[in-house]
């Protein structure tokens, strides 16, 4: 069983830290309000600070639609702020519901960023395969 330390634990999302993995967890759910993200992304932006955490997981499977204002503030705002902190990689686990799945994939084209990738997959395991490549290359 792999040790976790639980960051974030409301009824919108769920943030960990996996220690064996070396990733930090997003699990979304639902349809988020702006001050619901930027709290989750808060708590995500001091732990990669304090920590040095390379990679992250978004789990969008429960996600529902995101909204404009979300859209801005992770593209503007927190993907260029983890990314100055040393995130490297961003693995986003996408939703079956079409409309969800586009919002997050319109957020991941427009997210202005340097050396952080951002890609989505469809099964956790494919996931965590490409971000272990950062173990790799460190």
């Amino acid at each position: 069983m792999s040790r976790v330390t639980d960051l974030l634990k409301e009824s919108y999302c769920h943030i960990y830290f996996n220690h064996e993995e070396e990733v930090l967890y997003a699990e979304w759910i639902g349809f988020l309000k702006a001050d619901q993200v930027q709290v989750g992304c808060k708590a995500m932006t001091d732990y990669i600070k304090k920590n040095k955490v390379k990679t992250h997981l978004s789990d969008h499977r429960k996600l529902r639609v995101l909204a404009k204002e979300v859209q801005g503030y992770l593209t503007e705002e927190w993907f260029p702020e983890v990314e100055s902190n040393g995130l490297r990689r961003v693995a986003v686990l996408v939703s079956d519901d079409v409309f969800a799945k586009a919002t997050v994939d319109k957020v991941n084209t427009t997210a202005k960023v340097g050396q952080l990738v951002i890609k989505t997959f469809n099964a956790p395991k494919d996931c965590i395969n490409w971000l272990s490549e950062v173990k790799a290359e460190v």
